[in-house]
């Protein structure tokens, strides 16, 4: 290896170390994670003394050249009283400025004018508080800084000081009143947890019709510190749901100053008495690191932006740091530990798959630029004692060079030159420069451009037709990058039996009906390239199996949704079809099968031409009769209509039961059959409505 520009070795990165003493990150373009909106800080003028963010601090805080952070992201509050409305309107002026279309507002309420005397708002309330927010994003929006997002409230788990929200309020103000919060154009995020608690999050994820009055799930860190295990960051179930995650508030402590590399100290901002302290300035690092890799999160905002423990230096209220003048109105430590992340991992980027963590100590994580003209890996050295060397290989990209950048106790996110790329690989040292510590934070930028992706192509080569018919199990072979993926699975694990479309992890079985797909749980997905010969309506008819009263799912026409299907049975072993109407424009699209419902088995689908022709059972009259043979005990019935729609399924003793129930479950009147689950002769039979 070797340096594009001459830079000394003593302070840049070492290319030429034998790399037998370098542990290995490997890069992997085509491997896609979360889209990264940003990053970002607070501005409290009512808390801050009006003196929250400055047109000199945000050009500081806002600009992404030498010398300053690169936030995108402002977070302000919402007021109790709409006189403070007006409060934060300049602040969110001038870092719009600087950032420009990368610019994201957003805000969140602390209290209200209807929280009771213990914070908790009788629900009674509901509307008058969506009316509330709704009036702050009007009024913002008429300032000319409309809110990208508003949160439904802060800390709903610190109770006393602002408002306090149950799991179960949580989730009622949610799923019957947080669309409403929509209504300027604003996106919503969920209550705040201060400690990330899943409890108040996990009840509103488990029901769809409540989790889409979310956009952005938003969690604060406050039980978290640099010792705490990753199993904090991680969420199994919003990973599960798709959900976007935002870091909306955290500091890492607020003892010490934000220029302390690695200090301890018996002294605070914040403290009613002395606290011995370790402030490390690279727990930011660590942080941020876990929060993208670990936690999946698409966002991070760091508490107030202008402060003696923030990312640009302010005095202490009680003088106790006794924070030197020249710093004062500067950038800190911490701010430059987060502009390696923030100045160049920018809105629109994508988090790709990286080596998270190549040794002890040592953290790495990468992304490509949303033009995906550069790849940036960042890596992280938390071990103070020891130097660290690392061979970066990329894959999927063709990376001619890295520009180098370093944040250490002696640098602030220094240049150290550009590095050259060879066979997709590189080899530098951690190199802190003429620190007390060896600990510190490498970016590197990339130069070059992403090879080609793979595009993904249909099974066997052969693209489905409409009409016709789509073995569940042949859905389309994925390529590389996220636009080609072709399957969504909530585990790896194949429950499957067999290894036909080995190596996927889709749960696919061998039964009397040839292959299906099975084990299928809410959220995962399947496409199929398919071509319509002919728009218009059709029937599609589904051929599946449960014993699952609460099974389903949609299907979707490049992403428009055609179809709701709903599912129950009593069986795994008999396969019945499930109808519904669709309409369908001609041409090649992408179909996709999203399950709602977990549990249940899919063999095919199929599609005939119009609304009305079926070829196969109810709609063949030979196969019903008008007679109704009662049982002693309940059955359940599927219920169709005479074009072979399937409308939902009875449990019923008799036919005016059948018919009393059917006529509850059905829009229309008219001519329906009644099919039974455990097999039996159809019943032919009228509704009137």
């Amino acid at each position: 290896m070797k340096f594009i520009n001459k830079v000394s070795l003593a302070i840049g990165c070492s290319a030429l170390v034998a790399q037998a003493f370098a542990s290995t990150v490997n890069v992997d373009v085509t491997d896609e994670h979360q889209v990264i909106r940003g990053f970002g800080g607070m501005v409290h003028n009512q808390w801050q003394g009006g003196g929250g963010l400055s047109e000199a601090d945000a050009k500081l805080a806002f600009g992404t050249g030498d010398g300053q952070i690169g936030l995108n992201t402002l977070r302000i509050p919402v007021y109790a009283n709409s006189s403070d409305f007006n409060k934060e309107v300049q602040a969110a002026k001038y870092a719009k400025a600087v950032a420009g279309d990368d610019f994201i507002l957003y805000a969140t309420p602390w209290t209200s004018p209807y929280a009771g005397a213990n914070q908790h708002m009788a629900s009674s309330n509901y509307q008058k508080y969506v009316d509330h927010l709704n009036s702050f994003t009007a009024y913002m929006k008429n300032q000319g800084v409309p809110l990208y997002a508003i949160s439904i409230s802060n800390e709903p788990d610190w109770c006393g000081e602002w408002a306090c929200w149950s799991a179960d309020e949580i989730y009622n103000f949610t799923k019957g009143y947080a669309d409403q919060m929509r209504k300027n154009g604003t996106k919503v995020i969920s209550t705040e947890s201060f400690r990330y608690d899943k409890n108040l999050y996990n009840k509103v994820l488990n029901d769809a019709s409540a989790l889409k009055n979310w956009d952005i799930l938003g969690a604060h860190f406050y039980a978290s510190d640099r010792t705490t295990g990753d199993n904090f960051f991680q969420y199994s179930l919003a990973d599960q749901k798709g959900v976007e995650r935002w870091m909306t508030e955290h500091y890492t402590e607020s003892q010490g100053s934000g220029n302390y590399w690695r200090t301890i100290t018996n002294t605070g901002d914040q403290a009613n008495q002395n606290k011995r302290d370790t402030v490390n300035a690279m727990d930011v690092a660590y942080e941020i690191h876990r929060a993208m890799v670990v936690g999946n999160f698409n966002q991070y905002t760091w508490w107030y932006i202008r402060r003696c423990y923030g990312l640009i230096m302010e005095k202490d209220f009680g003088n106790k740091l006794q924070i030197p003048s020249n710093e004062i109105g500067k950038v800190s430590k911490r701010g430059y530990v987060m502009s390696q992340f923030a100045r160049f991992i920018r809105p629109g980027a994508i988090r790709v798959g990286a080596t998270a963590k190549p040794e002890a100590n040592l953290f790495a994580s990468a992304y490509k630029s949303s033009e995906g003209d550069s790849v940036i890996v960042v890596l992280v050295n938390r071990d103070y004692q020891n130097t660290k060397t690392v061979t970066v290989k990329v894959q999927g990209a063709d990376v001619q060079s890295f520009h180098v950048y370093t944040t250490s106790q002696s640098k602030d996110a220094k240049y150290d030159g550009e590095v050259e790329v060879k066979n997709g690989s590189v080899t530098i040292t951690m190199d802190p420069g003429s620190s007390n510590f060896k600990d510190c934070i490498v970016t590197l930028v990339g130069v070059g451009t992403p090879a080609d992706p793979v595009p993904r192509e249909p099974f066997g080569g052969k693209i489905a037709e409409i009409p016709g018919k789509i073995e569940a199990e042949n859905f389309d072979i994925p390529g590389t990058g996220k636009e080609n993926k072709t399957y969504s699975e909530n585990d790896a694990d194949d429950h499957g039996e067999i290894n036909y479309r080995e190596g996927t992890g889709v749960d696919i079985y061998k039964k009397a009906t040839g292959y299906v797909v099975g084990y299928n749980q809410e959220g995962e997905w399947l496409e199929y390239t398919v071509n319509v010969k002919e728009a218009g309506d059709y029937t599609m008819t589904a051929s599946v199996a449960t014993d699952n009263s609460t099974s389903g799912f949609t299907l979707s026409l490049d992403g428009n949704s055609i179809a709701e299907v709903p599912l129950s049975g009593t069986s795994w072993d008999e396969f019945v079809d499930v109808k519904t109407k669709v309409t369908l424009p001609a041409g090649e699209h992408i179909l996709r099968m999203t399950v709602t419902g977990s549990w249940f088995d899919v063999d095919y689908f199929a599609f005939s031409n119009g609304s009305s022709q079926c070829t196969e059972e109810p709609c063949d009259p030979t196969f019903v009769t008008t007679k109704f043979n009662a049982g002693k005990s309940p059955a359940v019935y599927g219920i169709y209509d005479v074009s072979g729609v399937f409308h939902g399924r009875v449990e019923a003793t008799g036919l005016a039961e059948v018919r009393s129930k059917t006529a509850a479950l059905v829009r229309n009147g008219g001519m329906f059959i009644a099919k039974p689950l455990r097999g039996g002769q159809m019943i032919r039979f009228t509704v009137t409505k």
